[in-house]
């Protein structure tokens, strides 16, 4: 508390309004966010294992006024390309943690937003405005579904610049008195789980298979929170079997993490809304969802907005006078359609169907559902990294990254493939991609990108 304490002052001193943070399991890091939202700094939070071409592309277009990272030379040159002097605050984490202070508590003054990006899976990523409340407010809906407390070790491996990393492996837990066990990064995924012994493991479902895979998962855990992606049956099974408790959740970004999460062990992939959370199914099957936890909007980075704080429309508008200088787009009606496929049960519980993007809707109405033909086209041609699309109107089989492997008789295992299916749903061809498909940081094909170049 006294080292946020004395960044938070260092920041005042400053005058910075807005920052870049590339978030890491350092410390340092973590003191440095709350830091910049007490203080009044907005922060734009980016991932530090997001590629360079498109952190640099991300860095310029959220124009901050600062930028921070621990790697000095990361610091070094993202300063130089978003034209941000260096900024020495090493003093900021110089205080010994003995010497924090007693009764630290929030200046009664403007707080600054958190901004996320989308994972960006059906079009290019956007830029979600979250507040101190929102995020403390889906804590606090965890809580009341799934309580954690003194007693229990949360081992936090995901990133922070995504919101299920940012809320679930450390906002919640220190809201509730758990102790946080900060992961040392990719090279020691597989003997973090052992070294601090967690009772509360929150993954998304691509790194919990691989440390099922490896037989990492320590005796010491309870509680299994998935969250980003579904998780198979299968899996959840084999977990339930050795006395682990399995939790799938689902959120977005735009509702600070989690608006429905399993309650009932013997059906866990029946989720229940969360507390506020008001979950409708449209006419499409379309998800909806109105809650406390919404987000304030989106950053439109297309055109600025001129500072004056003395004008009419600064001060009757709160967004228009947005430090970045982007305004904000609200959510219509305060009611968020997720673009996800669901249904409710008698019980009121949410299923998840899929996503409406997932779906390729041909001229006559025919829906195909992507992750269906992909996982049947998988197991029958030995593939992993391929996806489907539309082209000129007609389902194409595109393949990523097949190391050589495609098989000479590709065209006889389509045509088996085709044989169970209508004439206009049936494959037409085998696009290349040349290189594996772009994907999210939790595995899913980001659709967009594939079709730009072949459609």
């Amino acid at each position: 508390a006294g080292m946020i304490q004395n960044a938070v002052s260092e920041l005042r001193q400053s005058g910075i309004r807005s920052e870049l943070i590339v978030t890491d399991h350092e410390p340092a890091t973590i003191i440095r966010i709350f830091a910049c939202v007490i203080s009044g700094c907005d922060v734009v939070l980016i991932d530090e294992n997001t590629p360079d071409e498109s952190l640099f592309a991300l860095a310029r277009m959220a124009g901050t006024e600062s930028v921070y990272a621990s790697d000095p030379d990361l610091l070094e040159e993202l300063c130089e390309e978003c034209g941000c002097a260096p900024r020495n605050f090493d003093s900021i984490c110089s205080m010994k943690m003995t010497d924090a202070v007693a009764g630290f508590h929030a200046d009664e003054e403007r707080e600054g937003r958190l901004i996320f990006f989308t994972s960006g899976t059906t079009g290019s990523s956007r830029a979600v405005v979250l507040t101190s409340e929102s995020l403390l407010c889906s804590s606090f809906s965890g809580q009341a579904m799934l309580p954690c407390g003194p007693g229990d070790i949360i081992l936090s491996l995901l990133p922070f610049s995504h919101v299920f990393g940012f809320v679930c492996t450390m906002l919640w837990g220190l809201t509730y008195g758990a102790t946080i066990a900060l992961g040392r990064g990719t090279r020691y995924l597989l003997s973090d789980c052992e070294f601090f012994k967690p009772t509360i493991l929150p993954v998304v479902p691509s790194l919990l298979k691989m440390l099922m895979q490896q037989h990492v998962l320590p005796a010491s855990l309870k509680v299994l929170l998935v969250g980003a992606a579904p998780l198979d049956a299968v899996s959840v099974k084999a977990l339930q079997n050795v006395g682990m408790k399995v939790y799938l959740g689902y959120g977005l970004t735009e509702t600070s993490s989690g608006i429905a999460i399993t309650q009932d062990q013997k059906d866990p992939f029946a989720l229940y809304p969360c507390p506020g959370a008001d979950i409708r199914i449209e006419p499409d099957g379309e998800i909806s969802v109105a809650t406390p936890c919404m987000m304030q909007g989106y950053l439109d980075f297309s055109e600025t907005v001129r500072e004056d704080a003395g004008s009419d429309e600064a001060e009757n508008n709160d967004n228009s006078a947005y430090v970045l200088g982007h305004p904000i787009i609200p959510v219509e009606g305060g009611r968020l359609y997720t673009g996800d496929l669901g249904s409710l049960d008698t019980r009121g519980a949410l299923c998840l169907t899929g996503r409406k993007k997932d779906m390729l809707v041909l001229p006559d109405g025919t829906k195909i559902f992507c992750p269906e033909y992909e996982e049947e086209l998988s197991g029958l041609i030995g593939l992993s990294d391929l996806t489907v699309i539309l082209k000129q109107d007609r389902p194409f089989l595109v393949i990523g990254d097949s190391g050589g492997n495609v098989p000479e008789n590709i065209d006889s295992l389509l045509a088996e493939f085709n044989e169970k299916r209508a004439m206009g749903l049936r494959i037409c061809g085998v696009l290349s991609y040349g290189k594996p498909l772009p994907r999210t940081a939790t595995g899913k094909i980001r659709r967009w990108e594939i079709e730009m170049p072949l459609v």
